[in-house]
């Protein structure tokens, strides 16, 4: 992605700043906004894996995000500006943004089907992040196709609407910044692997409800960066992806 040079010098510096003072900042009393991460009932090869599929990244990519947020917007955050709400539980109403990690695990019942509808349809937005169309999984079980198993899911939801792939002429490319191009390269890649998409599902009215990195591990950039495993240019293109999806929620 190409971007303007001070732009760029000045992410790099903010996200230098990060790393070497987010272990001692606190969190400003009235934050104002508070990254949701959504813990969400298992399919049953969700209860085998190596971690928990929502938990994945947790806490350091919950983190880094709302303090990355808060230093390059006004909005006002710290380095525990996150929590974890349940996908059944009215508590999800006091987050209009909010992360889902690896919907290929995620099944949905009764209770959290008229939950999530209703937290969507009041204009509840979803970053759905951390998930592959098809690859060979490591653990020789082979292939799984990750958005087979949302798409069902969602189809409890909404039965008459389906994923759409986005390109650079959706507002939320534009939000924040200007992103130039969705070639981006995810963090790691299985055998397999498709390249990176973005999906969506809109309402009725057009607009977006949530966003799908499919084949990509947005917050996988954020936790690695202060682990020193991540460039700072692909560091810099996930927050920035990041911050129009959280800007887009808040406008729409």
């Amino acid at each position: 992605m190409k971007r303007p040079v001070l732009g760029f010098i000045g992410f790099f510096l903010t996200l230098v700043f990060f790393v070497s003072t987010s272990s001692s900042d606190s969190p400003p009393k009235d934050s104002e906004f508070v990254y949701a991460r959504i813990r969400y009932h298992l399919t049953e090869d969700g209860y085998f894996v190596r971690e928990i599929p929502w938990h994945h990244d947790y806490p350091f990519s919950d983190e880094t995000f709302p303090t990355v947020v808060g230093e390059v917007t006004n909005i006002k955050t710290g380095p525990t500006s996150y929590d974890i709400v349940d996908i059944d539980s009215p508590e999800i109403f006091k987050y209009p943004f909010a992360y889902l990690c690896e919907p290929g695990y995620l099944s949905l019942n009764a209770k959290d089907v008229t939950n999530l509808r209703e937290y969507l349809d009041r204009g509840g937005f979803l970053l759905v992040d951390d998930f592959r169309t098809a690859y060979t999984s490591q653990g020789g079980g082979g292939p799984k196709d990750d958005i087979a198993n949302f798409r069902a899911q969602m189809k409890k939801v909404y039965p008459d609407r389906d994923f759409v792939r986005l390109d650079l002429s959706d507002p939320i490319f534009n939000t924040f910044y200007k992103i130039d191009s969705l070639d981006m390269r995810a963090p790691y890649v299985f055998p397999g692997q498709r390249p990176v998409e973005f999906l969506g599902l809109r309402d009725p009215h057009g607009n977006l409800q949530m966003i799908l990195n499919n084949n990509n591990d947005i917050s996988e950039f954020w936790e690695w960066l202060n682990e020193g495993r991540m460039s700072m240019h692909d560091a810099t293109t996930s927050f920035h992806f990041g911050i129009n999806d959280l800007m887009y929620a808040m406008t729409h």
